[in-house]
């Protein structure tokens, strides 16, 4: 589960992780936080806090009083469904084309997440 304020822009290394935590967006990401203004986490934070979502209460920079604190996302037949959580819980959901929705840092999520799961894909021999 991502920050829903994480806005992942490349792919980091394995991290040295063993056994490495399932992520959301599959592989982990450097990226940068939306919360107040662009800014560029230390790779610890991002690793731990933004790659992990539920940054409530772990993050400084986590804004008071926003209601979703992780984003997930899942492929259903051919269609890339979100969900924004709060403790745990769904509060949000529904279906997301990352190349035409307007929200950010969602739409990157959605893009990191296609990308790193297309690269989890056999790769076809011709």
């Amino acid at each position: 589960m991502a920050c829903p304020f994480f806005r992942p822009v490349q792919r980091l290394d394995g991290g040295g992780w063993d056994p490495a935590p399932r992520l959301t967006l599959f592989d982990a990401w450097s990226g940068v936080c939306t919360a107040a203004y662009d800014w560029t986490p230390p790779e610890a934070t991002q690793r731990e806090v933004c790659n992990c979502g539920y940054a409530r209460g772990s993050c400084g920079r986590f804004p008071a009083g926003e209601a979703a604190d992780a984003v997930r996302f899942s492929l259903l037949r051919e269609r890339l469904i979100y969900v924004l959580e709060k403790d745990h819980a769904p509060i949000e959901h529904g279906e997301i084309d990352p190349v035409t929705d307007p929200r950010e840092p969602l739409a990157s999520q959605a893009r990191a997440f296609l990308e790193s799961w297309r690269s989890l894909l056999p790769r076809t021999v011709s």
